[in-house]
């Protein structure tokens, strides 16, 4: 039985991480100002390429910011579910993943995640979903506030479930879902299909409300299903390769 030869660990990622472990175990905040780079040099005993390899690692992984100038530097930020959903798309995109199987994995997760929030969810947390609703209504041929609204309500439902993986991965889905990579746009509806969304969410809450996981899957489920035929009306070769979707859909200007 043979195995894979094991690459060393470079020097630029063993100091990453070390920033990394920094980071978590003294709780720094976003925003937090990391050492300059003379003192960083200092702490890691190693060369400024080095040093400046495992920064850049850090900012494409969404924990530092470096900013410019005599008061710049690296800046720490709290990693975000967007960033999972970058590498996701690019993954997506050099396997040649249909985009449609985007909502497969929705299907298989946010109705189970509807079916837990039932469980768990406030009275807080409910108002807080109509609120969402109504700005979705107040603004349904805006189409940055839909697609906002809408991310944000499904995010809500997923928080509500209080499992903080499946909360994790709804975002990064919701994030590649949102459809900006692929050159469409998530907003870029019909106002019957926007309607329909609005409708789908008033079912939802209502489920919700009444703290009935049979429903409140149900609702969620049908609301997804309503969704797919949606996106296939508004890019049909969506369920085709994403490549050409974003190719197809580059010259599109919305509404």
């Amino acid at each position: 039985m043979t195995g894979g030869v094991q690459r060393p660990i470079k020097q630029s990622e063993i100091v990453a991480r070390a920033i990394t472990d920094q980071i978590v175990n003294e709780a720094l905040a976003e925003g937090t100002r990391l050492p300059n780079e003379r003192q960083m040099l200092d702490t890691y005993k190693v060369g400024r390429s080095t040093l400046r390899e495992a920064l850049r690692l850090l900012e494409s992984r969404g924990i530092l910011t470096i900013r410019a100038g005599r008061d710049g530097g690296p800046i720490v930020r709290q990693p975000r579910a967007a960033d999972l959903g970058e590498a996701l798309t690019l993954l997506m995109q050099y396997q040649d993943v249909p985009f449609s199987k985007l909502f497969e994995a929705r299907q298989a997760l946010e109705p189970m995640l509807a079916r837990m929030a039932a469980s768990n969810i406030d009275d807080e947390t409910i108002a807080r979903l109509k609120s969402i609703n109504k700005e979705i209504t107040d603004n349904i041929d805006d189409r940055d506030v839909f697609r906002a609204k809408n991310v944000e309500f499904h995010e809500v439902i997923a928080a509500a479930a209080n499992s903080p993986v499946l909360e994790l991965l709804t975002a990064m889905l919701e994030s590649v879902a949102d459809g900006l990579a692929f050159g469409v746009v998530a907003g870029d509806f019909t106002h019957q299909h926007r309607t329909n969304a609005i409708k789908a969410h008033e079912r939802i809450i209502k489920a919700l409300a009444a703290r009935s996981a049979e429903a409140a899957e149900k609702e969620m489920r049908r609301h997804l299903d309503e969704g797919n035929k949606a996106w296939k009306a508004a890019y049909r070769d969506l369920p085709r390769r994403p490549w050409a979707a974003s190719m197809a859909a580059s010259g599109r200007n919305g509404f």
